[in-house]
């Protein structure tokens, strides 16, 4: 593994030029980031062998060896190596293959930029994890070695040089400082006169079949002076390099009169790791700074205190000092609670009777090291927790969602959770977890919501502290009055669905960590995966129903003015003088096969997305529709109720609309033998007839109104208890007729998010109203009011 910031990535995939693509996102991804790209898991294992890799991302559809195998076979040599599958393929199977694989990270393929910025993210993540589990487990073997010894001076030698000195051999070497003594040859300790230094021996020494070694030998400080000094030594490992640590000690004349306290006063007292002495009662006797400060208190405070003032409640003090007295010799931890409050997991070394009756304990605060070991044992759990989620085929995707946010709020600490969808300018809750009352259905303006800005951003957004960053007086601190806030948006395609995010009344302690904002990240991404899932599904299931009802009516609708057709014209044949009914006959079926047609072309693209949405003059739009449809070479007049203004509408579907609505008024207004022309749905012939229904004449009115547009006619109208059947496919009170035009009508509306209703008009009539149109704004609009001059004094423009 590399050091430093730099990160070294292995992408592996077995496409021609697909790996080196994926380098080349992540290195713009996070300039941190290099990579080496291969083709194939034999490439991959060279690469590994001759390079220093700091993490893998591979490819999962591969010949002869699959991403699975390939991460097996990392494993199996390196189980510490990050390793992450990204893949264009991705199941249940696939995601539970990975995780019992030990995957550490899986993750789809996407189209853009946005998903190689969320995988540089996991990259490097995963990376520093493993570096921070590794430099600690280097400081654990390094202050191990040095609890081994002794308090006295120590210093570890490494290919003849100084590569580490405490405090106190600092001091007894005459130096100024570690920095003065590490790298420094042993040869500078070689006093006048001698031909080496008890370094010299002691390494010698410490190299032998015996690993241990005592040497006493000369000693040349830098400052001049000439001591004798006795070295105990070992060998050990060292930053990865074979060395010696040695604990050096002055030897004087008169040995036995020497206080051993005397000896190391000046390394306890130096020394950077806290440094404790207790007596056979348990109390401190003798602390020096670095114990004081990892306690929170004065000397004075901490010499005469019992060792169990300062363990928690739950810690067995009288059991453990019972076993240290036993064994003499005493390691663990214990957790340290300081007056203030603040607990603190220390690691001990415990060593009896230094002096008779007085016992040194050398302390490290580890808390760092644990939190950071809990933390790292949380997000696996949580990630794994995640892929449990998400796989369990048996659950519902509802069900998913809210066990996904329980998670979320249980791995973030945060009291609540909200999935929304996000909708004209409101928030709703789709699903709410936690101890609010927010229930699902809740609904805001989105101005009034943290959401709003997670909408309007490519990334997440966290907010630690909402008072300190700004958003008192913003409307939604003043209606939710969150102090945190975390949220991801939920897409669907490139369509925005709403959010996924989480939030507490308390502002949080600490900063969103990277991992945290990509477990919130993943949980969003999966949302959005399932939710464009479904609406793929959905458009299906309503391609295959517009096949059925298509095939319906070719089946059954063209077949029978197609035999009307043949008989009449075998007739026709068999006649030497040919009925001219006969062929009108057949020539009224062929007209109606050919309306059929038309109306099955349009009910065809009925499902299909919306063409351009563009602001839509209804004055001349009408006029034109009024034409095709046939209205004006029928007896039959349009009279449009005022200026009808501007829409925002497809403008071909809207044609469709009217001339289906101005084909149901004319012929179904209409009486006589022509009624079997081209037909879409036919009112009842009961109800109220004025005179202009009576003698075949018709008026179709268009007007607007509050949120859209009406389309009424005074002919004989369509009975109470009939309306809510007219949209359907094939209804028809005609012989002739296809059932299918009303049907066009309210397919229309309905991709437009329109509502179309069937009323009564006026006159006793039809009245189709079309509401929840949207208009332009009145600056998008030029020359709304262009045809007026068409139009008559009180505002209604008349063709007939």
């Amino acid at each position: 593994m590399t050091g430093g910031d730099t990160i070294s990535v292995l992408c592996v995939d077995d496409e021609p030029g697909l790996a080196e693509l994926v380098g080349r996102h992540l290195e713009r991804a996070d300039e941190r980031l290099t990579t080496v790209a291969v083709t194939s898991a034999a490439a991959a294992f060279d690469a590994l062998e001759t390079t220093d890799v700091d993490c893998v991302v591979s490819d999962y559809e591969m010949p002869e060896t699959d991403g699975i195998e390939l991460l097996e076979a990392v494993r199996a040599d390196d189980p510490e190596l990050p390793f992450v599958l990204f893949t264009g393929r991705g199941s249940e199977g696939l995601a539970s293959r990975a995780i019992s694989a030990g995957v550490t990270d899986y993750l789809r393929k996407e189209r853009g930029t946005e998903q190689y910025a969320l995988l540089a993210r996991q990259v490097v993540h995963a990376v520093q994890r493993v570096r921070a589990r590794r430099a600690a487990d280097t400081a654990e073997e390094r202050r191990r070695t040095i609890l081994e010894g002794s308090p006295d001076p120590i210093v570890v030698l490494v290919d003849g040089a100084v590569a580490y000195a405490n405090p106190g051999a600092v001091t007894s070497a005459g130096a100024a400082d570690e920095a003065d003594l590490v790298g420094r040859s042993i040869d500078a300790f070689v006093p006048a006169g001698e031909d080496d230094s008890v370094l010299h021996a002691i390494a010698r020494a410490a190299a032998g079949e015996e690993r241990r070694a005592r040497v006493t030998r000369p000693f040349g400080t830098l400052d001049g002076r000439r001591v004798t000094m006795e070295a105990t030594g070992r060998r050990v490992t060292w930053n990865g390099d074979e060395g010696v640590v040695a604990v050096l000690r002055e030897r004087t004349g008169d040995e036995s009169s020497d206080d051993p306290r005397e000896r190391y006063r000046a390394a306890f007292e130096g020394a950077a790791t806290a440094m404790v002495i207790a007596d056979d009662d348990g109390r401190y006797v003798e602390a020096n700074a670095a114990a004081c400060e990892l306690f929170g208190v004065t000397r004075a405070t901490l010499v005469g205190s019992h060792i169990g003032d300062f363990a928690a409640p739950e810690y067995d003090v009288e059991g453990e000092w019972s076993s240290f007295r036993e064994s003499a010799v005493a390691r663990g931890t214990f957790p340290l609670v300081r007056p203030d409050g603040e607990e603190r997991i220390v690691e001990y070394g415990a060593t009896l009777n230094v002096v008779p009756g007085e016992h040194l304990s050398v302390l490290h605060d580890v808390t760092a090291r644990v939190d950071l070991g809990e933390r790292l044992e949380r997000e696996q759990t949580a990630l794994e927790e995640m892929y449990r989620i998400t796989a369990d085929g048996a659950a519902s995707f509802d069900e998913k969602v809210e066990r996904l946010l329980a998670l979320g709020c249980d791995y973030l600490d945060i009291p609540q959770g909200y999935f929304t969808e996000i909708a004209d300018g409101r928030q709703r809750i789709v699903t709410a977890v936690g101890d609010d009352e927010a229930t699902p259905g809740d609904t805001c303006p989105l101005d009034e919501a943290y959401c709003k800005r997670t909408v309007r951003r490519d990334e997440l957004v966290t907010v630690q502290n909402a008072p300190d960053e700004g958003w008192v007086g913003d409307p939604a601190y003043e209606r939710f009055g969150f102090g945190c806030y975390v949220g991801a948006k939920v897409t669907v395609g490139d369509d925005l669905y709403g959010t996924f995010c989480f939030a507490g009344e308390e502002p949080r302690a600490a900063a969103f960590t990277d991992a945290e904002r990509t477990f919130v990240e993943l949980m969003a991404r999966w949302v959005s995966y399932e939710l464009e899932r479904r609406r793929t599904t959905e458009r299906l299931a309503e391609q295959n129903e517009r096949l059925e009802r298509f095939a319906s009516v070719v089946s059954h609708d063209l077949r029978s003015p197609l035999s009307v057709a043949r008989g009449y014209l075998d007739l026709a044949r068999e006649d030497d003088d040919p009925d001219p009914e006969a062929l009108d006959r057949v020539e009224a079926a062929h007209e109606r096969m050919t309306t059929i047609i038309e109306d099955l072309l349009v009910l065809t693209r009925e499902g299909e997305a919306l063409g351009n949405v563009e602001p839509v003059d209804l004055d001349d739009l009408v006029a034109s529709s009024w034409d095709l449809a046939g209205g004006a070479q029928a007896d039959a007049t349009l009279d449009v109720a005022g200026p009808l203004g501007t829409v925002l509408a497809d403008p071909e579907r809207l044609r469709h609309l009217f001339e289906n609505l101005f084909r149901n008024s004319v012929e179904h207004s209409s009486t006589g033998p022509q009624q079997d022309a081209a037909d879409s749905v036919e009112h009842s012939s009961t109800g109220p007839q004025d005179d202009s229904a009576a003698d075949g004449s018709v008026t179709v009115t268009v007007g607007t109104t509050a949120d859209g547009f009406y389309v009424a006619d005074d002919g004989p109208g369509i009975p109470a208890d009939e309306r809510e059947d007219v949209f359907e496919d094939g209804y028809t009170t005609r012989q002739n007729g296809t059932g299918l035009g009303l049907s066009i009508v309210s397919g229309i509306a309905d991709a437009h998010g329109w509502a179309v209703a069937l009323t009564e008009s006026e006159q006793g009539g039809a009245r189709f109203v079309v509401s929840g149109v949207q208009r332009p704004d009145e600056d998008d609009v030029n020359g709304e009011n262009d045809g007026a001059d068409d139009r008559d004094g009180d505002g209604r423009r008349a063709r007939e």
